[in-house]
């Protein structure tokens, strides 16, 4: 039988699990939760706190949807300049990523934009992770492009998502629903919480030929 979760509880466990996390200054956050929807509001000093608290909420069991309307207050302003010389040494030292040359890196007014190619998604989700950590960003638009090094036919695709869905201990998958076009992965069906559903884009992405994910998955309470 399936745990039910009151607002409160969702708010209780949210808020103790942002406020412990040592990566975020949680004095200016307030956290409220309307059927089972949190919203996420106050000031941070950074970005990454803005995603991280967003992160963190995900997490919790019971939550549908995060709203984060967490605004950012930077201790200095960052030029534009700074922002990519920053940005693209990050990138260029990142053991994650194999050819950092590939990726161009564009700021304006605190938006960073990174476009080119890279072989995964992991190396694609690195690339946000680096831009994500310099003080001064505001938002990160993430245009890589995926080519794999080696094509693979959408049923190889298919079929080891669906094993890698289904040995994730952390997701329920027997409602995911899985189908590939042109390396294209669709998640469609249901799952019984909000973090399954970003869990669930994880795993598609980690296989080895995925070039998008398109996560249709919704919560079933």
């Amino acid at each position: 039988m399936a745990v039910t979760y009151t607002d409160q509880e969702i708010r209780t466990n949210v808020w103790d699990e942002i406020s412990h996390d040592s990566r975020i200054d949680s004095s200016s956050i307030s956290v409220t939760v309307r059927n089972g929807v949190v919203y996420l509001d106050g000031t941070v000093p950074s970005y990454s706190q803005k995603i991280t608290a967003g992160q963190d909420a995900r997490r919790i069991k019971g939550v549908i949807e995060v709203v984060n309307n967490l605004v950012v207050r930077l201790p200095r302003v960052w030029t534009d300049e700074e922002i990519r010389a920053t940005v693209r040494g990050n990138l260029d030292r990142d053991v994650r990523i194999t050819t950092p040359s590939t990726i161009n890196v564009a700021v304006s007014g605190g938006v960073v934009t990174l476009t080119g190619t890279v072989p995964s998604y992991d190396q694609k989700n690195a690339a946000s992770d680096d831009a994500w950590t310099v003080p001064g960003v505001i938002d990160v638009i993430n245009d890589i492009v995926v080519v794999p090094s080696i094509p693979r036919s959408d049923a190889e695709i298919e079929a080891d998502v669906r094993r890698t869905l289904a040995c994730d201990p952390a997701i329920n998958a027997a409602n995911v629903h899985v189908s590939v076009t042109n390396g294209v992965v669709y998640l469609r069906g249901t799952v019984p919480t909000y973090y399954q559903i970003q869990q669930a884009s994880t795993d598609a992405w980690s296989v080895a030929g995925v070039v998008s994910v398109v996560n249709e998955l919704t919560v079933c309470r």
